[in-house]
């Protein structure tokens, strides 16, 4: 027997003594994965995580072995394990393909449960479903059903980006997690940014302008909303009344007849409806101005979430920038002159 069979009998032996690991991901198990997914394009599957990349190989094999008309890896995206869904999706639709599905794995009592989250190629969730080791598929109800996988009250903090760790005194810093939930709605997602300075949270876009010492934005932001709180009650108040007036007083002028007929005397006399038509007029003139005051005080624009993570990178930019800023000042001594170079990083 030469050396090289000698080994493969030895490994096959070996592994066949090996006990089966209780939380080991089985292809056979995930073989209804593909009902998740378009039999048509290209789907690619990413684990996110050390973690995750067994189940995420055993998934893609499975895949490979349905009717799906191609499933491939994430090798080409490079290291992913810090970035968020938004951003995988993003590298990942730069390449021609359908679906791309996220692998996550975390802890489920005593065991781990792998959530799996299909985008499409508009960047929203298409669907999702969860995987546990040592259960079919089949046996997870469809989380869009909210009865198991990703339960309702199970929201998962699927990934964080952050922006740096804590910086120096006066930085400002952010964490961006993206969070991932299922609901009798279906599933849904959403970004959760959180703001901080010298360890203090940032609660609100007119503090995050103060912060990044935006004070004259912060100001406007404020007026605005000032000035819209005073006035955005009284315009909806005002357009409510003069819009029942006008109904009322509109249609009892239109209503009345303009004669009425004395059956007892015989007599017909006119009957002015001038009045009727003020009340119209006025409360109609009260709508416009209720209209004016609701239109003319509109809520101060916020801030997405890109926005204000671009305005935190720009500004930290610029603060170490300054603070590595170099300097040459003139020195005579009386050995001679020169420079003297100074700065501080």
């Amino acid at each position: 027997m030469t050396l090289s069979k000698t080994l493969l009998a030895l490994a096959l032996v070996t592994t066949a003594t090996l006990p089966a690991r209780a939380d080991s991901w089985s292809r056979s198990q995930m073989t209804a994965a593909a009902s998740y997914l378009p039999e048509t394009g290209i789907t690619m599957i990413v684990g996110v995580g050390a973690s995750a990349q067994p189940a995420a190989s055993t998934l893609l094999e499975a895949l490979q072995g349905s009717s799906i008309e191609l499933a491939i890896d994430a090798h080409a995206l490079g290291r992913v394990d810090d970035k968020s869904d938004e951003q995988i999706v993003k590298l990942a639709f730069a390449r021609p393909i359908k679906r791309v599905a996220i692998v996550r794995v975390f802890p489920s009592g005593g065991a781990t449960k792998a959530v799996v989250t299909v985008y499409a190629a508009q960047g929203q969730v298409a669907t999702a479903f969860t995987l546990v080791p040592g259960r079919n598929l089949v046996e997870n109800p469809n989380p869009r059903a909210a009865s198991d996988g990703v339960a309702r009250d199970e929201l998962q903090s699927v990934s964080g980006a952050t922006g740096g760790e804590r910086g120096a005194e006066g930085d400002v810093t952010y964490q961006r997690q993206k969070i991932v939930g299922v609901t009798t709605y279906g599933v849904v997602t959403f970004d959760n940014v959180t703001f901080e300075k010298d360890g203090h949270p940032i609660s609100d876009v007119p503090d995050l302008y103060e912060a990044l010492d935006m004070r004259a934005e912060a100001t406007r932001y404020r007026d605005l909303s000032v000035r819209r709180n005073k006035w955005l009650p009284r315009g909806v108040l005002l357009g409510t009344v003069g819009m029942v007036g006008f109904i009322t007083f509109g249609t009892l002028a239109l209503a009345t007849p303009s004669t009425k007929y004395d059956y007892a005397t015989g007599v017909e006399t006119h009957q002015d409806h001038s009045t009727l038509w003020a009340l119209t007029g006025a409360t109609a003139g009260a709508v416009a101005l209720g209209v004016y005051l609701v239109v003319s005080h509109p809520a101060p624009r916020g801030l997405s979430a890109d926005e204000a993570i671009a305005l935190v990178d720009k500004r930290n930019a610029k603060k170490k920038q300054a603070t590595a800023s170099l300097r040459f000042a003139p020195v005579v001594t009386p050995a001679g002159g020169g420079f003297v170079l100074g700065g501080q990083f």
